[in-house]
């Protein structure tokens, strides 16, 4: 009797721990709903995706960076377009086409700016005093634009990104009557523009 009693305490032991065990290994369905005997699969997971941003939004993006990261700039946006000026790093002697003072840093700030914002195309001019023979001033003008287009390209912003032009005396921002108005007018600029 009592030999009786143990083995059927030990099947019903055995029983229970076959039970529990196997519901602790369950293999199946986890993450699957079950409807009427058929599995049907969770809906797939929907990425989240960013608004696409705008011509404007992004220039004003753009315009924010550069104005917060470059101190030595002048920035003003004009429309759709950014105007940059670096008037005390990018300055000339008369009929020199390379920069006086240290414009290598503010340059190489800027050139990585470019490349985060490549939906855009750079326009870099270069100018001059109106004193001096025109034609002369225009060749001047240009090769200090092209210079410095050099200067950026050899910094990773892509070339075809970039056009270079020498507008010469046609565009002063401050008199040529004075030395230091001459000097200010000997200058490069740059125009930010959205890549179409």
């Amino acid at each position: 009797m009592i030999i009786h009693l143990l083995k059927k305490s030990f099947f019903v032991y055995y029983s229970f721990m076959l039970i529990l065990l196997s519901s602790c290994y369950a293999y199946g369905p986890t993450h699957e709903t079950y409807t009427r005997g058929k599995i049907t699969p969770p809906p797939p997971v929907k990425k989240k995706m960013a608004d696409p941003v705008s011509k404007s939004e992004y220039m004003q993006k753009t315009y924010n960076d550069i104005k917060n990261t470059l101190s030595e700039a002048d920035v003003i946006m004009i429309e759709d377009s950014i105007k940059v000026l670096f008037p005390n790093n990018i300055v000339y002697e008369k009929s020199s086409d390379t920069p006086t003072s240290n414009y290598q840093n503010p340059l190489i700030k800027f050139a990585v700016l470019l490349k985060k914002y490549f939906k855009t195309e750079i326009l870099i001019t270069g100018h001059t005093d109106s004193h001096g023979n025109k034609d002369k001033n225009r060749k001047i003008s240009s090769a200090r634009a092209k210079n410095i287009l050099t200067f950026i390209s050899s910094h990773g912003v892509a070339e075809n990104r970039l056009q270079a032009l020498g507008l010469g005396d046609l565009s002063p921002i401050a008199s040529n009557d004075t030395d230091e108005g001459r000097a200010k007018n000997r200058r490069v600029e740059f125009v930010v523009l959205y890549k179409e």
